[in-house]
């Protein structure tokens, strides 16, 4: 079975679009593999391919875990022999850097309610609630 599952960093991540208009997330992933015998870390810089909405997973520099599987081809570089490129296929992403989310003073007003939420306890005085409101 050709199932792969790596967590590192993500590097030099580019979005495009191919021919036919997919979303395409290419990158490259460091996975930590030890530290040399001097105490520096060592890594392994792989490269991956997602396509859809698995980009919207992926910003440079997140620490994330990847799944997928292994796609390997060869691509002619103008040597004697082709090369042979070696990335994941990206299928699952779980991203573990926090997101910036916008600070409850920020928010103006609840989305479903309409109610101004600048301060919680005006919002609290503002909801009136009627018997005919209840389902019971």
């Amino acid at each position: 079975m050709n199932s792969v599952n790596v967590s590192g960093k993500i590097l030099n991540l580019t979005k495009a679009a191919n021919s036919n208009g997919t979303k395409v997330a290419l990158g490259v992933i460091g996975i930590y593999r030890q530290k040399d015998e001097t105490g520096k870390a060592k890594y392994d810089n792989v490269s991956f391919i997602g396509y859809g909405k698995i980009g919207d997973f992926l910003h440079d520099g997140d620490n994330v875990a990847l799944s997928g599987n292994l796609n390997t081809y060869q691509k002619d570089v103008g040597l004697d022999y082709p090369i042979t490129i070696t990335q994941i296929n990206v299928t699952h992403v779980d991203n573990f850097t926090p997101q910036s989310k916008p600070a409850v003073k920020d928010i103006k007003e609840h989305p479903s309610t309409g109610l101004d939420m600048s301060s919680i306890d005006e919002a609290v005085d503002q909801i009136t609630i009627k018997d005919s409101d209840l389902p019971f």
